[in-house]
């Protein structure tokens, strides 16, 4: 399963037992089902109630943006429980935008198709700022879209830029109570305003031209391109997550014999 995973990329273990149900695409017929279901924005697939260590799979939405199966939207929606419990009693100071990005980094990695919403999302419009992005995940579906791909896109920058080793540190400083942004610079050694700005000029260079491109066959090209650009700075990575999710999933050491045999 993908628990272990989220621990090591978290660096941090469930404090209690969590509670996630799968929520059926019409749920009146099950009373606490539907009141629970009632906790969130019809438009998404899954949410968490950390503090009550309980939440919710929409099986019929678990397809929507940013996740792609029930499977996903579990691990994000547990990544979400996790990142609570290791900030502990700071909970509340961690801002909506880094959980949310953190726990769609823990569930997978950026690919085409966050090129192509987060590259669409901008077009007529500036990319918001990570302050922003807050109001963003409560507002309307297409804001919501934007809000994830922007947080995906800046936490998966700042592991490249600081180490995946950035998030547990992160977490483990706001676990102090202090305010996050101290909590990031003593993390990262960067203040956190000159780290967004970083972000924000690298990822406008790399999607922002996109949707000037009119025709659809230029369109499709350039979009293409920009995903081979994005692939070949995060490639290695997802590579290395699999191999951890493998290795995760079948605990058995194996090594091979002189005669190039497989053994147990």
């Amino acid at each position: 399963m993908f628990l272990p995973e989220l621990e090591r990329q978290l660096g941090a273990a469930p404090a209690a037992p969590i509670l996630m149900v799968l929520i059926p695409p019409d749920p009146s017929a099950y009373p606490a089902v539907a009141r629970l279901d009632a906790a969130a924005p019809t438009w998404a697939a899954g949410f968490a109630l950390s503090d009550l260590r309980v939440g919710g799979v929409r099986i019929a939405r678990a397809e929507r943006y940013p996740f792609g199966d029930p499977v996903g939207v579990l691990a994000h929606e547990v990544a979400h429980v996790l990142i609570h419990d290791a900030a502990g009693p700071a909970a509340g100071e961690v801002p909506r935008w880094f959980a949310e990005g953190v726990a769609t980094w823990a569930q997978r990695r950026w690919s085409l198709r966050d090129a192509f919403v987060y590259s669409s999302a901008l077009l007529g419009r500036s990319l918001p700022t990570l302050g922003a992005l807050d109001r963003a995940f409560a507002s309307s579906e297409p804001s919501a879209r934007l809000a994830y791909a922007a947080s995906f896109d800046f936490i998966d920058w700042s592991v490249e830029e600081y180490g995946e080793g950035v998030v547990p540190r992160v977490l483990r400083s706001a676990a102090g109570g202090r305010p996050f942004a101290e909590a990031w610079r003593e993390a990262t050694g960067v203040p956190l305003a000159r780290s967004e700005a970083s972000w924000r000029r690298t990822s406008l260079a790399l999607y922002r031209w996109v949707p000037a491109l009119t025709g659809a066959g230029t369109l499709w090209l350039g979009i293409t391109l920009l995903f081979l650009l994005a692939s070949w700075r995060r490639h290695a990575r997802t590579r290395e997550l699999y191999e951890r999710w493998e290795e995760a999933e079948e605990p058995e050491v194996r090594r091979r014999d002189d005669g190039g045999n497989w053994i147990h």
